[in-house]
């Protein structure tokens, strides 16, 4: 039996979609988002799944395994955390009424489970003082084996959002707080799932990792528990508008001169074999921003 399956992506340059290609678009806030898919390269009729770790080549009638390894594990991570990117964007925009919060610990705390339930009782006591709060938050890895949270928080009504660090601390009970503002950031979701993915190798857990000076890129992404949902959200955080459709009609939602990013990769299922190697498709990535300003987080 041939076990190995790989699925690679490899960059490439000079692609532009068809202008019937398949593509998903995502509108959070003042950032859209259009993933754009090569129908004419979709060549995996030969793939036909069996179950979770195996799949009918029908090509040669062999039976195959998936490979599940770390790869495969780093995939699934960086999709969550695109789909967090969204729904921060969606929500927070860089206004005077949202809050980052980052709750630490004074012991070391290594409990995922506990350090979730001690942010929901926070809350609960943070909501009754300020019941037109909503939130987004995320529970991130340490690597000493710690857990701290962040907490996009924001108020309904428009106006300067103000809560004392002291009744932040209080109400926590747990160890060290501090409160900075979004204002002037372009696109909060890009640099909170970038704070979240990056580990700095000099971090300390009772402080937050920015401005320091050796960050190391989706080094973190190693320190989150498999089967673990690492964010969540209130009630009334609305989801990003996403829909699929052709090329040519998802350019009619951006204008060019926002385009902030983009990138294509041609997507290859690899064997043991080189010449059995497949093009399954190839993918375009663009990013509009409406607005488009550098931006460093302030402390209040």
């Amino acid at each position: 039996m041939n076990k190995n399956f790989k699925v690679k992506a490899k960059a490439i340059d000079n692609f532009t979609p068809d202008d019937n290609a398949i593509t998903h678009v995502c509108i959070s806030g003042h950032v859209t988002e259009l993933r754009a898919m090569d129908r004419s390269c979709n060549n995996l009729k030969h793939i036909k799944r069996i179950n979770r770790n195996e799949y009918l080549d029908t090509r040669t009638g062999e039976v195959k395994e998936y490979q599940h390894k770390e790869q495969n594990r780093t995939r699934n991570m960086n999709r969550s955390f695109e789909k967090l990117r969204q729904l921060i964007n969606a929500n927070f925009t860089g206004k005077i009424n949202e809050r980052h919060i980052t709750l630490t610990y004074a012991e070391k705390m290594t409990d995922f489970d506990k350090a979730s339930i001690d942010f929901k009782r926070f809350w609960e006591k943070l909501h009754y003082h300020y019941p037109d709060l909503e939130f987004i938050r995320i529970i991130e890895p340490q690597q000493t084996g710690s857990w701290h949270i962040h907490a996009l928080v924001k108020s309904k009504k428009y106006g300067n959002l103000s809560i004392p660090l002291e009744q932040i601390e209080k109400l926590w009970e747990h160890g060290f707080v501090s409160k900075r503002t979004t204002i002037g950031c372009d696109n909060v979701g890009a640099y909170f799932t970038a704070l979240l993915k990056n580990l700095d190798v000099f971090e300390d857990d009772t402080k937050e990792s920015t401005d320091k000076h050796c960050i190391v890129k989706n080094a973190r992404l190693q320190f989150y528990p498999p089967n673990k949902r690492f964010y969540g959200y209130s009630k009334g955080i609305i989801q990003p508008i996403r829909f699929k459709t052709t090329y040519k009609e998802a350019l009619k939602y951006v204008d060019e001169k926002n385009l902030t990013y983009s990138s294509a990769s041609e997507i290859i299922l690899t064997y043991d074999n080189p010449e059995e190697n497949v093009t399954v498709n190839r993918i375009a990535r663009y990013q509009f921003n409406k607005k488009r300003i550098m931006y460093k987080p302030k402390k209040i």
